[in-house]
């Protein structure tokens, strides 16, 4: 029986050229993902934001107070994976809502600038400007 001719696999060299440029192209594209991600997570934590503004203002026109635990009705926190809500300055007529990054989220900046911590309050001021 005659043995098969002209059958070649990838040599070893070849092989880690290709691991090598992989490699590469993933170290590349891992910077501008994580990046995306960030922005990602940041919409969320603002939609929660204004979710949570907007149900303020509901509340204040049905109870003439903004939600505390002392109003009959208390909004609660929003929760997400990568920023923790708290609520400050609440009186009868202000309030401010900030967001938190945790983790990888607190290196998340537009233009340079720090997105940490997300706030708004009654008047719809949004800080840092320039994340929102």
């Amino acid at each position: 029986m005659k043995a098969k001719t002209g059958i070649r696999g990838f040599s070893l060299i070849e092989i880690m050229i290709v691991v090598a440029i992989v490699a590469i192209l993933v170290a590349l594209a891992l910077p501008s993902y994580s990046r995306y991600v960030r922005k990602a997570s940041r919409g969320e934590a603002q939609q929660l934001l204004l979710n949570w503004a907007n149900n303020q203002e509901i509340c204040r026109a049905n109870d003439t107070d903004y939600a505390s635990a002392a109003s009959p009705v208390e909004i609660p926190l929003p929760t997400h994976a990568n920023y923790t809500f708290s609520i400050s300055n609440r009186t009868a007529t202000t309030y401010t809502l900030t967001a938190d990054p945790q983790n990888d989220q607190a290196n998340d900046e537009e233009r340079n600038v720090p997105c940490d911590p997300l706030t708004l309050d009654q008047s719809n001021a949004k800080t840092p400007p320039e994340c929102w």
